[in-house]
């Protein structure tokens, strides 16, 4: 690990050009200037011994919450998800295609949330397994080694606590130590970009995607990853 904890100087204005932008894309919230922009969607895993067509989804009375903890016990089902060692990762392809709808950049774990009643299947889930084998083969492709900044915005709920309140944070390293700030944060940096400003990724409090904004060959080559699922949106 080559984190470093630094203070917030300058490093941060070249993002302020994405105010800037005018579209309502998910490349609304990179800067303006790269090659290409792509949205990667993050693991997902699913359970095929959870039946789900045998769930049901409502709790309106007693006896649908007592179904509904029959179902999660039988399954080893908690707080919604299964469990991680039951998981096969599989793609938004397979799950578009299952649930009938479009397999596109609008894709997504929300999408799953409101084909299912704006409610969250039982048998998808993620594992800091698939997370990590994500970003291993994310930052391959990025460059292990760049030089990297890391930035948590506590606006958008990426906040340490301190003595002061819930402060943003910013750390230097580099790309592959994108692994233990998941680790740490249990979540991904709002913005994690190289230091000489050759790629930038974006995610949102709770998203199940990232933006990236990049070179259009290294938005080729990840594009053409088996290992990765994403879209080009600009």
């Amino acid at each position: 690990m080559s984190l470093k904890s630094i203070a917030i100087d300058t490093q941060l204005n070249w993002l302020a050009s994405s105010e800037l932008r005018n579209d309502n894309s998910a490349a609304r919230f990179l800067p303006h200037g790269f090659g290409a922009y792509l949205v990667i969607l993050l693991p997902l895993g699913i359970d095929r011994g959870v039946p789900i067509e045998q769930y049901s989804f409502s709790t309106r009375t007693i006896q649908d919450l007592n179904a509904r903890v029959y179902f999660w016990n039988q399954y080893g089902i908690v707080n919604g998800n299964p469990p991680p060692e039951n998981l096969e990762h599989i793609t938004y392809r397979e799950i578009a295609q299952q649930l009938g709808l479009p397999y596109d950049a609008t894709f997504n774990s929300e999408a799953i949330f409101k084909a299912y009643g704006n409610h969250w299947p039982p048998h998808l889930g993620g594992s800091e397994a698939f997370d990590k084998a994500f970003i291993q083969s994310l930052v391959a492709l990025l460059g292990a080694d760049t030089a990297t900044y890391f930035y948590g915005d506590a606006e958008d709920g990426k906040y340490h606590f301190t003595d002061d309140g819930l402060e943003s944070w910013f750390e230097s390293g580099i790309a592959t130590d994108l692994d233990d700030i998941l680790q740490q944060e249990n979540d991904f940096p709002t913005y994690t970009f190289a230091t000489d400003h050759s790629w930038c990724l974006y995610h949102q409090e709770d998203a199940s995607w990232l933006v990236l904004g990049c070179s259009r060959s290294l938005a080729e080559t990840i594009a053409a990853s088996v290992a990765l699922e994403s879209f080009t949106i600009s």
